[in-house]
């Protein structure tokens, strides 16, 4: 087990440790040397670094991804922190624990996944029940489900994260429902379920978070739309305008053209889900920025370029 994480340094520090190198830009001096811009992670975030003159040598064998050995010294650059490194080497996967490494959701997951199968089990309609089980009851399925992340970055960003935000879109979908009772609620509570399903085979998460090939070349909606329409296929008699409603709601939850959405929201549920995932994705980076910035003593967080807006820290007194 690693004996310092990221979210534990502080200026001045002597760190010997190992991170997954998830960052490696090497760029010229001025006078005709190479340094190195670097990006250091572990399970609890991440931090800058810098390389300079022979430590760069060094790193020319040591790829993107890779688990390293440095030591350095924490440095503030521009206010944040920095790791201006003097060693580096690579470390064998074998001799280390990816749970080091991997953000790891605060939440239970076993009870995340329970309160989702809560939800599943108010679904009246039988044809939605029986997608619903041709993915649940596969082992496989459920293991991928539970562990994968929501994003690689932006939100929910760590292992069990895709549970988390899904059990959110399902709780903030019940309150809607009070307000708007006529809802089709067997709909909204299935589209919730599955609409970030493509997740699953959008991201790697061995030793880091990462975007698969499939995500770079369809992203989670592409690859979720094929996985729900599949299992659609086999389900004897499935109601043609229920299968476009639902398709429709996994193209559409991102509501915007630019945000990545086939489609905008056509009727009332698919603008629901549409909202609540907006909600959920957008407060959990504010929670984060103010998870990140905690006891640092700052007022404002440094620009969110996803929320493009700096973030108000202070809490009341």
């Amino acid at each position: 087990m690693k004996s310092q994480y990221v979210n534990e340094l502080k200026r001045g520090q002597v760190v010997k440790e190992s991170f997954v190198l998830s960052k490696k830009t090497i760029k010229e001096k001025k006078d005709g040397g190479a340094y190195a811009v670097l990006e250091f992670s572990d399970r609890s975030g991440s931090i800058e670094g810098i390389a300079w003159d022979n430590t760069v040598e060094s790193l020319s064998t040591i790829g993107v991804g890779d688990i390293v050995f440095i030591s350095g010294n924490v440095n503030e650059y521009n206010d944040r922190l920095q790791i201006v490194v003097n060693s580096a080497h690579r470390i064998a996967d074998e001799d280390v624990d990816p749970r080091d490494f991997l953000p790891q959701s605060e939440a239970d997951i076993d009870r995340v996944m329970a309160e989702i199968d809560t939800f599943r089990a108010r679904i009246k309609n039988r044809f939605l029940a029986k997608l619903l089980a041709l993915f649940f009851e596969d082992d496989a399925f459920v293991k991928n489900f539970s562990t994968a992340p929501a994003a690689k970055r932006v939100h929910h960003a760590y292992i069990g994260g895709l549970a988390v935000h899904t059990l959110h879109v399902l709780q903030l979908t019940e309150h809607v429902q009070k307000v708007y009772p006529n809802i089709n609620t067997d709909l909204l509570i299935t589209a919730g379920i599955l609409h970030d399903v493509g997740k699953i085979d959008e991201y790697s998460y061995s030793k880091k978070l990462d975007v698969t090939t499939a995500g770079r070349m369809l992203g989670h909606i592409m690859i979720g739309y094929k996985a729900i329409a599949d299992k659609i296929a086999t389900i004897p008699q499935f109601p043609e305008i229920l299968k476009l409603k639902l398709l429709h709601m996994i193209v559409s939850h991102h509501g915007e053209f630019e945000w990545g959405s086939p489609k905008p929201p056509m009727f009332l549920e698919a603008l629901i889900l549409h909202f609540v995932d907006n909600l959920d994705a957008k407060a959990e980076m504010m929670i984060d920025e103010l998870r990140k910035n905690k006891n640092h003593g700052k007022d404002w967080s440094d620009y969110h370029p996803f929320l493009e807006r700096e973030i108000f820290l202070k809490e009341e007194m």
